[in-house]
């Protein structure tokens, strides 16, 4: 296998969660021509997925929708109830809310818990880590599943990977506009100096090289001879990946920092690296499903020092309860009769000053 230039990661998202990916053996197996745009659509073809034998082996053993604690795919479908954010805050038509107490979010959970009684979404969603997620689409067992690129988990070639759409984002019955989660632009946490540094000056150095299009190069694909080398036009050709690597992104994380992680670099091409069809079509696809509807759900403020410890006291407790009760709602443990109770509790945990908070910070960020 050759090593290639790392694809980028679609810009709008940035380090946000990855995109979903759709098995495109299944759809072909299926007849699908048109990837659902509604929840009900999205229902309706997990169901198909659970159903008819899409891997074709004469087995019941197809998962139609898989994660990870919901970590991946919660925003894409947060999206399809009308949210930008889970864990935090977003802004709307210049109010600030928390998410989670929302009766979005009530019929996000609602429409999740069905999928998980019936089966459509992975019984271990909230017991598995990662690693058992890519052997269930090594064994072509998944139907739909978030990864940056879908080859992670299927272990395909980048070529057969080509088939698997992304998710096109959804709508439903109380979001009847595509609503998708954008990034701001700008990462924050990319590196930091401390007091124990001496010699500070060198380190901006070489940040300020990181940023240039030549620190970017190298910070993203190492120097010449590992995974690549100039050509005779000038251009990069890229070698063979080491056979004790299952991928040219397995081996580039052997040699850089920048993978998977924030680090402090431009988000661009490679210069004189030829691009691959695979490239092109990851371009094409965010194109089409991403660019048009990415939204910021809430600017990059700057709290004051008083407010951050408001924040961190807050945070703490309700970011765990908040995510506790979604695993329960979902697998039917908590019923979600019991909403009031949720949100009686969240109320206690200060919600009210939480909001009002970042209400203030946004409103001086609006101002300015």
């Amino acid at each position: 296998m050759l090593c290639q230039q790392s694809i980028n990661i679609p810009q709008q998202l940035g380090q946000q969660a990855p995109p979903c990916g759709i098995t495109g053996a299944w759809l072909d197996a299926l007849g699908v021509e048109e990837l659902p745009k509604t929840t009900d659509e999205l229902y309706d073809l997990l169901v198909r997925f659970r159903d008819e034998d899409p891997n074709g082996n004469g087995k019941a053993d197809e998962i139609p929708l898989v994660d990870v604690k919901m970590n991946s795919t919660r925003r894409w479908l947060l999206a399809a109830f009308g949210m930008k954010e889970w864990g935090g805050i977003e802004e709307v038509e210049g109010k600030v809310r928390y998410a989670p107490v929302t009766e979005n979010y009530k019929e996000y959970l609602t429409y999740m818990n069905k999928l998980y009684a019936e089966k459509l979404l992975d019984p271990e969603t909230f017991s598995q880590a990662d690693e058992q997620k890519k052997a269930k689409g090594q064994q072509n067992r998944l139907g739909l599943f978030p990864d940056w690129f879908s080859f992670f988990t299927t272990g395909q070639t980048e070529e057969e990977a080509m088939n698997n759409p992304m998710f096109h984002p959804l709508t439903s019955e109380v979001s009847p506009e595509i609503v998708l989660p954008g990034n701001p632009g700008i990462s924050r946490g990319a590196f930091a100096i401390t007091s124990n540094n001496d010699h500070p000056e060198a380190s901006m150095r070489w940040i300020d090289y990181l940023y240039s299009q030549e620190g970017r190069d190298f910070f993203d694909q190492g120097p010449e001879g590992y995974l690549w080398e100039e050509g005779e036009d000038g251009q990069r050709v890229f070698k063979e990946v080491p056979e004790e690597f299952e991928s040219s992104e397995d081996y580039r994380g052997t040699l850089t920092p920048a993978y998977g992680i924030t680090t402090p670099m431009l988000v661009d091409l490679v210069e004189n690296a030829p691009r691959s069809e695979f490239d092109l079509f990851i371009e094409e696809e965010t194109k089409a499903k991403v660019d048009p509807y990415a939204e910021t759900a809430y600017p990059l403020v700057y709290l004051t020092e008083e407010e951050q410890e408001e924040i961190n006291t807050i945070e703490v407790d309700l970011e765990s309860y908040v995510e506790q009760m979604e695993a329960k709602f979902i697998t039917g443990v908590e019923p979600l009769t019991n909403w009031d109770k949720y949100i009686e509790t969240i109320e206690n945990m200060n919600i009210d000053r939480y909001v009002e908070i970042y209400q203030d910070a946004y409103d001086r960020w609006a101002k300015n």
